[in-house]
């Protein structure tokens, strides 16, 4: 079966979020396909390999700059090999965009659809909220989330850290690579984490103590 961005099922509750004709009825099962849409391995493989098509095209690209400082002319192969992870990176880009975009509108429609019962009183908010807005974290599609987000973190900062090293001592070819990588990660990590963060938030709206505490300090 032919990978999509987002499932045929979800476009349903991804419409109908925000709208007048949306019933707390089926908040439960519009959050969970949304959820289930977006927390498809599916999804995380083809980030991972977006990730490492982009890193590697920054390797090609940053290692055929620096050849051709070192060495002092331009060979045809190093500007293959350049051209060749400028494509690479950009197909990897833009794969990751797409699924940021398309992560982003599946996480925000279901945290609004968690929300719906509790905002307009259908559904009591008890104890089981707190545990559940905690417990997600360590659901395994949510967990290997959170894992990449380290891992890039270390990664991106590492990258950064690295060219800013050589801003100091001088840059060269491989300097940009450090950069690109450095961006990268961090954008990647900001992304995962965003929408682990709108689930949670969704889940949340049960808990009690947690909407006790957000109203004293609205109000503070």
């Amino acid at each position: 079966m032919a990978f999509v961005f987002i499932r045929p099922e979800s476009r349903e509750w991804l419409e109908s979020a925000r709208t007048e004709g949306a019933a707390p009825a089926f908040a439960g099962r519009a959050a969970t396909a949304l959820r289930a849409d977006y927390e498809r391995w599916a999804r995380w493989a083809l980030g991972v390999g977006a990730y490492l098509l982009a890193v590697v095209g920054a390797l090609l690209t940053g290692g055929a700059v620096h050849a051709v400082q070192t060495s002092g002319a331009v060979v045809l192969l190093d500007v293959l090999l350049g051209g060749l992870g400028v494509i690479l990176g950009a197909l990897g880009a833009f794969l990751l965009i797409r699924l940021w975009v398309t992560g982003r509108r599946l996480t925000t429609a279901a945290s609004w659809w968690m929300r719906l019962p509790y905002v307009t009183g259908v559904r009591q908010r008890r104890a089981r909220g707190w545990l559940d807005a905690r417990t997600v974290n360590f659901e395994p599609r949510i967990f290997v989330r959170l894992m990449t987000c380290s891992v890039t973190f270390i990664l991106g900062v590492s990258g950064w850290a690295v060219f800013g090293r050589d801003v100091a001592n001088g840059l060269s070819g491989l300097s940009l690579t450090f950069l690109l990588v450095g961006v990268l990660s961090v954008s990647c990590l900001l992304g995962q984490a965003g929408g682990v963060m709108r689930v949670v938030s969704g889940l949340a709206e049960g808990d009690p103590l947690w909407v006790r505490l957000r109203g004293l300090m609205s109000r503070s």
